[in-house]
């Protein structure tokens, strides 16, 4: 499996073997069965469109969060939250206008370019707040109203930013407001690399509207997942995104073809969190792998359909990946002409 160590190199206090390795997986369990509580909840109640959509809310802030070594400070944590839960919100009350939702995936995928670049506490949760965005109308499958689904997701947030906070190390960081305010400086360097993916989220979503699948949005996902800033880093992550998801659909469809009942579903989610948190998001190949295979769960219609529906996310992927690839090429050559001209 590709490793794709695209990221920024962690130091090492983000790597789990900075802890016990003991310690860091019973941290990782702990974490990870929160996430599954309440999918796990609901399907033991008869309710399980509310639990996975709480649990999809956790999931989310534990990927933005998701170092087993250091604790973010609770205001970052909830600052996370509420921006996935209003891109959750967003995406879920614009699911059924094609602007509405090309528009928002330009403006949360502006957001993601600019903390990219900028860095500080709360990068990855613009990154996964583009996907709280673009999923939100695949997780309203159920038919709730999106004030309902967004209150649930919301709960999942507060709930694994509780969790998070009560299973991490003493935070020795620099401070909120030391990092927002050394993010708010660099902003401006992200806008080039901001306005490129704004460009892509909207092509890539507007393309996905015009495809007849339920999870269309795949290819949207996928897009701005692999882009970054450097072309080797784009095609590292899209090399390592590829081989992740060839493996974890092909793994999510054999672990699904017999029908699974609802609370080993919540089971195998629970294992997969947990060893997507020993893997690191550094090694992206493998960190891809278990997400699909995630993503492969929450979304998956059990018995028939489900190597059809794995076979989607593989094909949406290439097609996300693709886009992604010649948005930027086609950037970098235009950038390159303009400074031309300019010299």
């Amino acid at each position: 499996m590709g490793q794709g160590r695209t990221e920024q190199p962690p130091s090492p206090g983000d790597r789990p073997s900075a802890l016990q390795p003991g310690r860091a997986r019973l941290i990782a369990l702990v974490r990870s069965a929160a996430v599954a509580t309440p999918m796990a909840a609901g399907a033991g109640t008869g309710h399980l469109g509310p639990g996975l959509a709480c649990s999809f809310g956790a999931y989310l802030t534990l990927a933005a969060f998701s170092s087993l070594t250091s604790r973010p400070p609770l205001t970052d944590l909830l600052s996370g939250g509420v921006l996935l839960s209003l891109a959750a919100a967003a995406g879920a009350a614009a699911a059924d206008e094609a602007a509405a939702v090309v528009a928002g995936a330009a403006l949360v995928a502006t957001l993601q370019g600019l903390l990219d670049v900028a860095g500080g506490p709360l990068r990855m949760a613009a990154a996964m707040s583009a996907l709280a965005f673009l999923l939100a109308g695949v997780n309203l499958a159920q038919g709730v109203p999106w004030w309902v689904y967004a209150g649930q997701f919301a709960a999942g947030t507060l709930w694994q930013a509780l969790v998070v906070t009560a299973t991490g190390r003493r935070f020795t960081g620099p401070g909120p407001l030391t990092s927002l305010r050394r993010t708010c400086q660099r902003l401006r360097s992200g806008a080039p690399f901001a306005a490129t993916l704004a460009f892509t989220g909207a092509l890539a979503t507007g393309t996905a509207w015009q495809i007849p699948l339920s999870h269309a949005v795949w290819l949207a996902s996928s897009a701005l997942r692999v882009a970054k800033p450097a072309a080797q880093a784009t095609h590292a992550r899209a090399k390592a995104r590829v081989l992740g998801t060839l493996g974890g659909g092909a793994v999510a469809a054999l672990l699904l073809t017999p029908r699974v009942p609802a609370l080993l579903l919540a089971l195998l989610v629970a294992v997969t969190i947990w060893f997507i948190q020993l893997v690191t998001a550094a090694r992206y190949g493998w960190w891809t792998f278990c997400l699909t295979i995630v993503a492969l769960l929450f979304g998956m219609q059990h018995g028939e359909g489900d190597w059809a529906l794995a076979a989607t996310r593989i094909a949406l992927t290439l097609g996300g990946v693709a886009l992604a690839l010649a948005v930027l090429a086609a950037g970098r050559r235009l950038t390159a002409v303009v400074r031309g001209r300019a010299g």
